[in-house]
Formats: C-alpha cells, structure tokens, sequence
C-alpha cells in the first residue's frame, strides 16, 4: 500500500478536494538555500535572478520574494508585463528587461524603473524621449554581442552608440552584459573566445564612458564549466530552480530541486494481455496487468509524446507511461499487484516514498531540454509554495483561484 500524504500534501489535497487533483508543490527554502549556495560559489559576486518566463514555471512572484530573501541583487525578466507584474506586487529589487523594448516605446519601463538591456541606438533614442517625457531618470544595460547573433550591439556600432549616450542625459549606463552561445560545453573554445571579445569591448566602453561599469556574461551553464566567464556579476535562471542546463554539465555546489509535480489515479482497472490502451491503439499490453488512468495530460505540460518513454513515481516505484498522453489524462501500467489504487498520489517530477524522479530523467527519455519541461508546465496547474511541512502560499491555476 501506498503510505499516506504528508502533512504539506494532505493540505493541498483538502484544497483541491472540490478541483481537479492536478498540481506542483514549490519549495521556497530550497530555493532561497539554492541562491545563497550560488551566491558563496561565484564568490560573493552579485547574483541576480533569471526569473523570465513566469520563473520558469515556478511562480515568479512568490519566488521573487524568496530570492529577494535569499540575497539576490536583481531579477532578470524577458517582457515588460513581466517586470511590471513584480513591481505591482511589491518587489523593489533592481529589475533588468532581457529582451526588445515594448512595440509602444519606452514610457512602462521609465514609469517602472525597470531597466532594459539596450542594443540599438533608436532603442537608446526611445528610453531617452521616455525619461524627459516622464521628467525621470531612466536605467539601461548595455547588451554587446560577442558571438551569440541574437540581441547584442555590433562592436562596429559601438562608436555611434557612445556618442548617442553623451546626448542622452537622463540615461545611466548600470552594466555590460553579453550572452554565451556554447551551452553543453560552456567552458569550450567558442565561449572562450566570446569572453576575450567582451575583454576588449568592455575596455572600450569604461574608456568612452569615464566609468568603470561592471560586466557580466554568466548564465547557469557558464556557472558549471566556465568560472572564468563570471566576470563582475552572475545571471543564474534554471540552476536556482536545482535544475541542471544540459546533461554534460556538473552544478558548482550541490543544489536542491524546487518544484514537483503531482496528480492522482481517478480510476485503476485490469486488463488482460493483449490490450489496445489509448488513442490509436499505440500500446498494447504484453501480459495481464492493471492500467491507472491519472488526472494530468499534454495541457498541464505532460508531453503528448512521452507515452512509451517517460515514468511516474507512486508509492516509491516507478511505472511507465503508456499508450498517447491525452490532453486531460494519461494512462501508467500500474503492474499485475494492487500497489496503486484510486485516489492514490502520482509523482511526475519529484521524490515520493523514498524515491525521485528528477527533471533530467524525464529529458533523458524524452529528447527535450529541462526550458522546454519547466515552461510548458500548464498555466491550469496550481501551484502551492512550501516551506517545509508548511503550506505558506497557494497560487491560482486557470480554473480559478485556490481557497
């Protein structure tokens, strides 16, 4: 038999009770244990925070707070809304906007004092007629393209650039950043050869500009195989989250992971050998066994695929995935033995009686990368944050909010 909940798993339960039993548990300490850990390996340069993309499926609110708790010196988001969200929410850590500036000009970001990496001297031009419009000063990251060919300032436009920022009187240059490209083999030559270039560049723009800015180019793969790519400052995403970037690599310290994903069996049923299971027949089964039907499917980020390849986790065995993934539910052959029962907890990322299975093991058996997994959670999910034992924050899936 399976063993009971925990008490952190029967409070999520008891508010699920009147919803679809489908959710994702955050731990908040590992978290902040993870970015204080990061903090003291990268040698107590500043960390900021990637936490685009809702933190990676994780929540970015309540992990903001956890990280600003942790330490962190900024948080790094893709979107304007998304550096918007976590300023209405109270957040008033430095902000840096990765990615283009709004289609609609600069004025959210000045009225916001989130600042955006710049790579184009109209974008300059635009935060520029924002912060005299706004009668604001206005922050802004220099990006420099060293070698990814994506956002990044051609070295040959670095001239113009700096004489555009003499003139741009209410615009502070905070930092350099560039972006590696190598990501399973960060510490290679081509990522080497992207650290000289930003050697040189940033030699240039402390010249043109009379200051010593501080440069950054490490991401989390950089942090597993290329200390020398720290530079001033580190920009870690999925590591915070406990995740490694790519199978090759190794984390600097040991780091806890934060989310797991959980369902229920809604229904277990025997089957005798020879069974046609799910859409299109896709599997068949080899001997009499029984088949759990569990709540989560290809909209809740369960790959439609991953039938045939991937294992869940329940009462510390893992059982495979059969036949196609639906986009509500999805079918495990539970074994001929009454183990799983209806009602019963299943583990699709996490640790449950005495086993895990990781995030990694699913990209493994699957061929998708861990951005690809933790991005695709569905927004329908709801998450709920811990702390411990402790249910401290339940957040609302697309089905309307958790009581």
């Amino acid at each position: 038999m399976i063993a009971p909940p925990s008490a952190a798993r029967a409070a999520i339960l008891e508010q699920l009770a009147r919803r679809r039993p489908t959710w994702i548990e955050i731990d908040l300490d590992a978290l902040e244990a993870n970015a204080r850990a990061l903090g003291r390996a990268c040698g107590g340069r500043p960390v900021w925070a990637v936490v685009k993309a809702d933190a990676y499926g994780h929540g970015a609110i309540p992990c903001a707070r956890a990280l600003e708790a942790a330490g962190v010196h900024g948080l790094v988001v893709a979107l304007a809304d998304e550096g918007v969200a976590l300023r209405r929410a109270g957040m008033e850590l430095p902000i840096l906007l990765s990615g283009p500036l709004p289609a609609g000009g600069a004025e959210v970001l000045v009225e916001h004092a989130i600042a955006p990496a710049l790579s184009r001297v109209e974008d300059l031009e635009a935060l520029a007629r924002a912060a005299r419009s706004l009668g604001r000063d206005a922050d802004y990251h220099l990006e420099l393209d060293t070698g990814m060919t994506r956002m990044g300032l051609s070295p040959s436009d670095l001239p113009a650039f700096a004489a555009a920022a003499r003139g741009a009187a209410r615009c502070h240059l905070r930092t350099v950043l560039s972006h590696l490209a190598p990501v399973s083999e960060p510490g290679g030559p081509a990522a080497r050869r992207q650290s000289e270039a930003l050697g040189g560049l940033v030699a240039q723009v402390r010249r043109a500009w009379g200051q010593a800015v501080p440069a950054h180019l490490a991401s989390s793969p950089a942090l597993c195989g290329f200390p020398g790519a720290m530079w001033d400052m580190v920009r870690p995403g999925l590591l915070l989250y406990g995740v490694l970037p790519h199978p090759r690599l190794r984390p600097p310290i040991p780091l806890r992971p934060v989310l797991s994903f959980r369902t229920v069996a809604v229904l277990v049923r025997p089957v005798p050998a020879g069974t046609a299971v799910g859409y299109e027949g896709l599997h068949v089964t080899p001997a009499a066994t029984r088949i759990a039907v569990i709540a989560a499917g290809y909209a809740d980020g369960l790959l439609r695929d991953a039938g045939g390849r991937a294992e869940v986790l329940a009462g510390g065995r893992l059982m495979p995935l059969v036949g196609a993934v639906n986009m509500d539910l999805a079918q495990v052959d539970a074994g001929a033995d009454a183990v799983l029962h209806a009602g019963d907890v299943v583990t699709l990322i996490g640790t449950d009686g005495g086993a895990t299975l990781r995030l990694e093991d699913l990209c493994a058996r699957t061929g998708r990368t861990p951005y690809e997994w933790l991005t695709g959670l569905g927004s329908r999910v709801p998450r709920f944050f811990l702390r411990g034992e402790t249910l401290v924050e339940a957040g609302a899936g697309a089905n309307g909010m958790v009581e």
